[in-house]
């Protein structure tokens, strides 16, 4: 039976544009914010102001889509395609707003094509949820559509397939939502980091104030939501008793020092609740380095072994006394970091591809975070390692069919909890 090794590529929690926010019990400890539990950095802490009952509860809100955003024309979160297009990005005149609209709130109009750039890695899927509005008194639009456009090939969703100048959904009635909830599946030819371009716009030949449409929540109130397939969740550096009620929306966790995490099936859920009931009596404050939400990965061909782990203490301080002596200083409550040094001999050329193209360049050359679950052989069930790859990948030239190739992988530092 082939033994299995996985990763999670660029922290869905990182990625989402909006911050975790806290829950009733829970209060934010003001020295460590709620923002840096999925900031990809575990050694900036987020933590709890201390609660008597020791319930603590935070919302992660994954839609990648934002409603306000410094990376797009304010306040909207949402960017004016033709001014981009045009080399001048910026607010057209009849600039698009959140509102009412149709017995919906949170609903955002816009009168040209109006976009979002997500990021995308490879083989990850999404679904869309957003409703389409095209109002009787815009007579210079015909209809109100959306398009999923994969800028990697230029080629846009149309509901079952990539093609040129696919359109996923329109709504050409008046006076009415059009609700949908599509599955985006990623082009199976892509095997890189890529962006999708959302884009929703009034069909009219021209654009002025006459020619708008509404956008809102597929079924609801609220703003659209692009989602990521998830089916992994870690807490990464903690100080959580072992025997503490953790919960990641449904699926329960067991705490184990330094990292730990649970995996079920794959689902798109917009908002997970991260949930830690303390043990009764006077408890320490809870404190996590960082939160992951993710999708698991397999490699197509497992590390060989051995594999060489290095272990040490990034915090140690070497202090030379007298007659030679060296005396060396731990921040003793932190653990050793580790450096994994992959080697990997393939005789197939996928393998080669997910981690020239996949591994190395979806996780930008180690400056976005990959979670990495070895084998249950490999140091017992329930390890994980949270860090990032080195920027070169060193390989030989292929030899009777063969090719050999190598990753370095540094563990994140924690903080010492």
């Amino acid at each position: 039976m082939a033994v299995v090794w996985q990763y999670s590529i660029g922290n869905l929690a990182k990625r989402a544009p909006a911050d975790p926010a806290g829950v009733s019990p829970a209060v934010e400890d003001t020295l460590l914010p709620f923002t840096n539990l999925a900031n990809g950095f575990p050694d900036e802490q987020g933590g709890f102001a201390w609660r008597s009952d020791g319930v603590y509860d935070v919302d992660f809100d994954l839609n990648m889509l934002a409603i306000t955003s410094a990376k797009a024309d304010a306040p909207t979160g949402w960017s004016d395609l033709l001014n981009v297009i045009a080399g001048t990005p910026g607010l057209p005149t009849n600039a698009p707003d959140w509102g009412a609209y149709g017995t919906r709130t949170s609903v955002l109009r816009f009168f040209q094509p109006t976009m979002q750039d997500i990021e995308v890695m490879p083989g990850e899927d999404f679904t869309l949820e957003i409703g389409l509005y095209r109002p009787s008194a815009a007579s210079g639009s015909t209809a109100t559509r959306v398009r999923v456009v994969d800028l990697w090939s230029g080629k846009g969703w149309n509901g079952s397939a990539w093609v040129d100048g696919g359109v996923l959904a329109t709504q050409a009635s008046t006076d009415a939502w059009s609700d949908v909830s599509e599955e985006i599946v990623a082009d199976a030819s892509r095997t890189e980091r890529s962006t999708y371009r959302v884009i929703v716009e009034p069909v009219a030949a021209s654009f002025d104030t006459t020619t708008y449409g509404y956008v809102s929540a597929n079924g609801g109130n609220g703003s659209p939501a692009l989602i990521g397939e998830a089916d992994v969740m870690a807490v990464i550096g903690h100080n959580i008793p072992d025997d503490a009620t953790v919960a990641f929306g449904a699926t329960s966790m067991t705490p184990a020092p330094p990292s730990f995490y649970a995996s079920d099936t794959s689902v798109y859920t917009q908002t997970w609740r991260l949930s830690i009931d303390m043990p009764a009596g006077n408890q320490v404050r809870p404190v996590i380095g960082e939160v992951w939400i993710g999708k698991l990965r397999t490699f197509t061909e497992r590390p060989q072994l051995p594999v060489s782990l290095l272990e040490g203490d990034p915090t140690q301080i070497r202090v030379e006394g007298a007659r030679g002596r060296v005396e060396v200083l731990s921040d003793i409550g932190r653990y050793p970091t580790v450096v994994l040094n992959f080697r990997f001999k393939v005789a197939v050329e996928a393998s080669y591809v997910q981690a020239k193209d996949e591994l190395t360049r979806g996780t930008r050359f180690g400056v976005d975070p990959l979670l990495f679950l070895p084998d249950s052989t490999f140091e017992g069930s329930g390890k994980l390692y949270h860090g990032r790859f080195g920027k070169d990948v060193t390989y030989t030239r292929i030899h009777n069919g063969w090719r050999e190739y190598g990753l370095p992988f540094m563990e994140s530092p924690l903080a010492a909890l």
